[in-house]
């Protein structure tokens, strides 16, 4: 095992797609747009990478490239942040003459990393489209007689969990090698394999196998290919350098019937505690059925993930000294949310504070006075003090909750407030402008265009002032941007 010399940059590398023993595929980029390039294979572990990437079209970001039985396919993002499937048609070998066109595939989910059997007859997507068991899965669809799609179906539960299930590669021989965060993993997302047998339309799931370590570690393993038998050569992304994507070859692998005993002495295990907390409605009930979740700050990644009961309760198995997020949240609300590190000495924590899912949150991005574009780095909290979250986090958080639940919402209303300062007609252009900003950074993040309505309050819904309150401070209070769910 070993990194791809001459495919690595400062950049994230995603995904390699073997055309053939001399040329390569590259999926190239950020975690927020990546672009497809060629690359010439000089041996097994080195590529000679080409400096020019493949058009984008209308389309901001192309990668997770695939092609059999004459198709090529590949992932796209719109300006939007809309995920879908294009095929690309014309001249591989000559990028510019590339065409790309949606394959109409009847999803308005997210949908992306496809993979092609090698007869071309079989695709398997990553999509959060609804009828999963959660986050992202894997689903498959069969080629009619007529060259059409057929609807798309979810693999099950023998490949996919409530986690993200994602990065899916089809062998010659038709096993299904994906990334996964919701099965056993050695760290966050993991290898694994599967084979799948086809029956007319549908599709059955043989044994999963974990590929252990050194190919899974306590980083993301992600994006597996291979140009032929998986367990002679294997080719993924993995972070585990500097929390930054790199490619990764290894050859000639075993799969042992057991773990080798070197594997137990790599790392000593992670010390865990239980973590236990209640969550509440906005009107103090119990939020039952409530989705909770710890994300390790350093590694950026979820560690645990649970409901709370029919009294609002939750237990969770959490590492200690880590940085951790936990979060509640709800489709008919939003979420409440709090940094907590635990010590290596706990085995038992209870929060003595409960958790409260809001119908209403209320974003407090610090804008500079007048402004309405530049705004400081860290949010305010309800007392108009600074906090130690950026506001590029809490819309990661408001995006992420909005598109987890999207199948519930009809749309979303945001109402822009102001400080009494200025005329009443200043005010109301002032916030409309703030809100016309939050609406702008959603639709960066994925959240479709049509489910966001923008308003504006300006200074006519004032705050109450507290006693003895500063004037800067209550002024701060005031400066909001509110959004709530009109669900279906």
């Amino acid at each position: 095992m070993r990194p791809v010399r001459g495919a690595n940059t400062d950049a994230e590398e995603y995904a390699v797609w073997l055309a053939d023993s001399r040329s390569a595929l590259i999926t190239r980029g950020s975690r927020s747009a990546q672009s497809l390039s060629w690359a010439r294979r000089i041996a097994t572990d080195s590529l000679d990478c080409s400096p020019v990437a493949f058009p984008l079209g209308h389309y901001r970001s192309l990668g997770s490239f695939t092609r059999a039985g004459g198709l090529a396919l590949a992932s796209a993002l719109d300006t939007n942040r809309r995920a879908e499937i294009v095929r690309l048609s014309g001249n591989l070998a000559e990028p510019v003459s590339i065409e790309l066109r949606p394959l109409p595939l009847r999803s308005d989910s997210w949908t992306s990393h496809p993979t092609l059997s090698a007869d071309g007859q079989l695709l398997v997507v990553a999509s959060d489209r609804p009828g999963g068991y959660g986050g992202l899965d894997l689903w498959y669809s069969v080629q009619r007689s007529n060259g059409q799609w057929d609807t798309l179906r979810n693999l099950g539960p023998e490949v996919n969990t409530p986690c993200d299930e994602l990065s899916p590669f089809l062998t010659r021989d038709g096993t299904l090698l994906f990334s996964s965060s919701g099965h056993e993993t050695v760290g966050g997302y993991d290898l694994f394999a599967a084979h799948l047998q086809r029956h007319g339309e549908s599709v059955t799931v043989g044994t999963l196998e974990h590929l252990r370590p050194p190919i899974n570690t306590e980083a993301d393993e992600i994006f597996p290919s291979t140009p032929g038998d998986w367990e002679s050569l294997l080719y993924w992304s993995s972070d585990r350098r500097e929390q930054n994507f790199d490619l990764y070859v290894a050859e000639k692998l075993e799969r042992p019937k057991a773990p080798p005993p070197a594997i137990t002495e790599v790392e000593p295990q992670t010390p865990t505690a239980r973590l236990r907390g209640r969550v509440r409605t906005a009107d103090r009930l119990p939020a039952v059925g409530a989705d909770v979740s710890v994300r390790d700050l350093e590694r950026r990644r979820t560690v645990a993930q649970t409901q709370s009961d029919s009294t609002g309760a939750f237990e969770l198995s959490v590492p200690t000294e880590r940085e951790l997020e936990l979060v509640a949240e709800s489709g008919s609300g939003f979420y409440d949310a709090r940094r907590i590190r635990l010590r290596r000495s706990d085995t038992l924590v209870t929060l003595p504070d409960e958790l409260t899912i809001p119908l209403v949150l209320t974003l407090r991005i610090n804008f500079p006075h007048d402004q309405a574009r530049v705004p400081y780095d860290f949010v305010l909290d309800s007392n108009g003090m600074q906090t130690n979250r950026r506001w590029t986090e809490e819309l990661d958080r408001v995006a992420a909750n909005i598109l987890r639940y999207r199948d519930r919402i009809k749309r979303i209303v945001l109402v822009g407030h102001t400080d009494p300062n200025g005329s009443d007609q200043y005010n109301l252009q002032l916030g409309q402008r703030r809100v016309e900003f939050v609406i702008e950074e959603l639709i960066k993040r994925g959240v479709p265009k049509e489910l966001l309505e923008g308003i504006s309050a300006g200074e006519r819904q004032l705050l109450p002032r507290r006693p003895g309150e500063p004037s800067d401070q209550y002024y701060r209070r005031n400066r909001r941007v509110e959004l709530s769910k009109v669900l279906h």
